[in-house]
């Protein structure tokens, strides 16, 4: 029997579950605790008493219960592995395809970026997304040094119909979790800084594997090339992608 994402988190979260139940009736405080909270709610739940019995059994039993939970280790990696599924659960890594696109973090980010003659320099605040649906570039406007930080989903920055100064150009995305394209203009050099704890990168036509790796590589040209794109990543969970178009 083929076991699914679903069947393996079912079965870890089962075998945490009855690591922490026998943590519980192993640790005799706990165990009293847990069990005073249990006939605590059911006494509030029963009583026919005045306001203030009720509520001070329901306090109670509410407190010695999540008392006795969250000292526990055991629910604390629970969460995490939950949490951990759940971001995972919306990219398949093998069919390289998306799942539960509902999900906010599955939504694609588009920056597509065009650039005008420079003006006198002055400041700028912009607004930048969590979770990826955001598009950057729909007007005309001076080039300035790209920094994105997303918290999960698919990000696409589009360089190509831009022609870009003849100076070095600064990309720098730091993101949890999803897939990452930059897309080059042919005849730009790239110098390529990413770190990532699983993934992988494409970078002219190959392909490397990530595990908690840092990997810095060059395009060929990148000494001599006037035009020059420094892309500074982190990613914590995504592959990516430089494509020259």
């Amino acid at each position: 029997m083929r076991l699914g994402p679903w069947r393996i988190f079912l079965i870890i979260e089962a075998v945490l579950l009855i690591t922490l139940g026998w943590q519980i009736f192993s640790n005799a405080p706990s165990l009293v605790f847990l069990v005073l909270g249990v006939l605590s709610l059911h006494a509030a739940n029963k009583s026919k008493q005045r306001r203030f019995f009720t509520s001070f059994f329901w306090l109670f039993g509410i407190l010695s219960i999540a008392i006795t939970l969250l000292t526990n280790p055991t629910i604390w990696l629970m969460l995490i592995v939950a949490i951990f599924f759940t971001l995972t659960q919306g990219y398949d890594w093998r069919e390289h395809r998306q799942r539960l696109r509902w999900l906010p973090w599955n939504k694609k980010a588009f920056h597509a970026v065009k650039t005008c003659d420079p003006n006198e320099h002055d400041g700028h605040t912009m607004q930048a997304s969590w979770f990826g649906n955001q598009t950057i570039g729909t007007d005309v406007f001076e080039w300035n040094d790209i920094n994105l930080v997303l918290v999960a989903g698919d990000t696409i920055v589009d360089l190509g119909n831009t022609l870009l100064p003849k100076a070095d150009n600064t990309i720098v995305i730091r993101k949890g979790v999803g897939r990452t394209r930059v897309l080059v203009p042919i005849g730009t050099a790239v110098m390529l800084d990413h770190t990532a704890l699983i993934g992988s990168v494409t970078f002219n036509n190959k392909q490397y594997k990530m595990s908690n790796t840092a990997l810095k590589l060059y395009s060929d040209d990148y000494d001599e090339n006037q035009r020059r794109i420094k892309l500074l990543t982190n990613v914590f969970i995504g592959d990516l992608e430089v494509i020259f178009v």
